[in-house]
């Protein structure tokens, strides 16, 4: 079987990347073909994700279609060790947020480049939709405080490309720094752009509250907001959540994007003003019926299944435990459901995860 190099996977990911796709439906026929190419090294060069396919069945010649690439559980990043290179070979490694109890996920990358060049565009393309000169706040940790956490890392990069290394994070090794974000904010002649996790950003908006500080931000503010709850704090709609935005930070809905994105994945979706996520070109995504494992029917929610290009170092399909409903031409999260429940849809997995105990 010929071995394709990943040296000419990457460069293709790349150009693609690259390219200013203003349809995406019109990049369907090479993201089916070059899905397919990265799906053939990965089952030659990952032997977990090898052997999951072999058990479920698939003749690697008879998959013609990214719908019918085989999705690896995300739990496999928490159990296993998901790579389609020598691990030896790592230059960085992002852990998911979970506890220590509950086992965290684990991302390991042979480089970089493709990770980096997958944020850019789709980050440009959400939040650069006028000339406003923006002043950046992120309140979540720095990559320097977390250097495991691929969205720290992720801000990293926004904040050199963009920000040109003058944001600042307002969370200091775990701990919030509300009270001098306040009084930037207080100061601040130029729209400002805030980026924070959902949890990080409903404590500073309770902080305002309890205050009874209501700040009206210069116009063209906008905010990112991503990463849920995660069981801290009683979880809010994102409705109500950006209502507060607007009664306590002066940020209209209109002004505010939610990001989502996962560890076990490198590229990421947008939602502005309470609308659809959307992918970007060399992502798509589909809604498996967690009974049957086949394509939920329309109009039917699901569990989200991605099919990533730029994961080229693990596996480029992803089997998740995220429920969602189509919307539009992308899709709207209706929650989790639990990892049992996810583990279940899959006997080969469980079988797969024997023969590794």
């Amino acid at each position: 079987m010929f071995t394709e190099p990943r040296s000419s996977l990457e460069k293709a990911v790349l150009s693609f990347i690259h390219r200013p796709w203003k349809d995406i439906s019109r990049s369907e026929s090479e993201f089916n073909g070059l899905a397919l190419r990265i799906f053939h090294f990965q089952y030659q060069n990952n032997s977990i994700y090898r052997r999951f396919c072999d058990i479920e069945g698939y003749s690697i010649f008879k998959i013609n279609s990214w719908k019918k690439i085989p999705a690896m559980p995300s739990l496999a990043f928490k159990e296993l060790k998901v790579t389609s290179f020598p691990k030896k070979e790592a230059i960085k490694v992002f852990r998911t947020s979970g506890t220590t109890r509950e086992g965290r996920g684990v991302h390991y990358f042979r480089t970089l480049k493709l990770y980096e060049a997958s944020i850019l565009p789709p980050f440009e393309k959400a939040f650069f939709w006028d000339r406003a000169k923006l002043s950046y706040y992120f309140l979540m940790n720095s990559p320097v405080d977390d250097a495991g956490s691929s969205l720290s890392h992720m801000m990293g990069v926004v904040n050199r490309r963009f920000a040109d290394g003058r944001g600042q994070f307002y969370i200091k090794k775990g701990k919030p720094a509300f009270e001098s974000l306040l009084k930037e904010l207080q100061k601040e002649k130029k729209s400002v752009f805030l980026l924070a996790t959902a949890f990080s950003l409903k404590s500073f908006l309770d902080y305002l509250k309890n205050k009874k500080i209501y700040l009206r931000l210069p116009v063209g503010s906008r905010l990112m907001e991503t990463g849920g709850f995660k069981g801290k704090v009683k979880s809010v709609t994102k409705k109500a959540l950006y209502t507060e935005c607007g009664k306590f930070l002066g940020i209209p809905k209109k002004n505010c994007v939610s990001e989502y994105g996962m560890t076990e994945l490198s590229s990421q979706y947008y939602a502005r003003a309470l609308g659809p996520m959307a992918n970007p070109a060399w992502m798509r995504f589909q809604l498996i019926d967690p009974q049957t494992g086949l394509e939920a029917s329309s109009g039917k929610p699901g569990i989200l299944k991605h099919v990533d290009l730029a994961n080229l170092g693990s596996v480029i399909a992803i089997q998740t435990e995220d429920l969602a409903r189509k919307r539009g031409q992308g899709f709207e999260l209706l929650g989790r459901l639990p990892g049992s429940a996810v583990r279940g849809c899959s006997l080969s997995y469980e079988e797969l995860m024997g023969e590794f105990e």
